[in-house]
C-alpha cells in the first residue's frame, strides 16, 4: 500500500464493531507468543476495555474527547482516541493499526491529528499507558516525544508504563 493511500476522519457510530474487532485482533496478535499468564492478562484487559470504553466508543469519547480512524479504500485500518482528563490534559487510548498497514505513517498521522485537536482545546499535555507486551507501541510513543514517567509490574507479571508528552505551542496557525 502506498502510504498516501489513507485518510483520517472522526469516528462515527457505524465504525464501532470494526474498531472493536481491530483493537481486539491487534492485542491478541501481540500476545500470541507470550506465556499463558500474559495471554490471560491481555484477555482480562480486553474484557475490562469493553466495559470501560471500547464497548461504546461514541459515548466514552464524545463530546469532551475525540476518536479518529484511519481509512484505506473503505476499510478502517487504524484508530486513536483521546479522553479529557483534568483541565488541560488528554489521555490517549486505543492506538491500533492493522498489521498489513503498519510502518506506513498511519499511527504518526493519527497522533498528529490528536495533537492538533488537543492544542486547539488548549491542552498542555498528553498522557497514556502501554505495556512491555506492546514493544512497537512503546518505541513509537518514545520516538514521538513521550517520556516514561512511571512503570510497575501488575499481577499478570506484565510491566506497564505511564508516559507523558508536554505540548509545544510554538507553532504558526496560519
Amino acid at each position: 500500500m502506498d502510504k498516501n493511500n489513507f485518510y483520517i476522519r472522526i469516528f462515527n457510530k457505524e465504525d464501532q464493531l470494526d474498531v472493536q474487532k481491530m483493537v481486539f485482533n491487534g492485542l491478541t496478535y501481540t500476545a500470541k507468543d507470550r506465556t499463558d499468564n500474559v495471554k490471560n492478562g491481555i484477555a482480562a484487559y480486553l474484557e475490562r476495555s469493553i466495559k470501560e470504553d471500547l464497548g461504546n466508543i461514541y459515548e466514552h469519547y464524545f463530546p469532551s474527547g475525540i476518536f479518529f480512524v484511519a481509512i484505506s479504500d473503505t476499510n478502517i485500518v487504524g484508530c486513536l482516541g483521546a479522553q479529557k482528563e483534568g483541565t488541560s490534559t488528554f489521555r490517549l487510548k486505543r492506538l491500533s493499526v492493522k498489521m498489513h498497514y503498519r510502518n506506513q505513517g498511519i499511527a504518526r498521522e493519527l497522533l498528529n491529528n490528536v495533537e492538533i485537536w488537543s492544542r486547539e482545546r488548549k491542552a498542555t499535555k498528553l498522557i497514556l499507558g502501554t505495556s512491555e507486551v506492546q514493544k512497537d507501541a512503546l518505541r513509537f510513543w518514545q520516538k514521538s516525544g513521550f517520556q516514561v514517567i512511571e512503570s510497575e509490574v501488575v499481577e499478570s507479571g506484565i510491566e506497564v508504563f505511564s508516559l507523558i508528552k508536554n505540548l509545544d505551542f510554538n507553532f504558526n496557525d496560519g
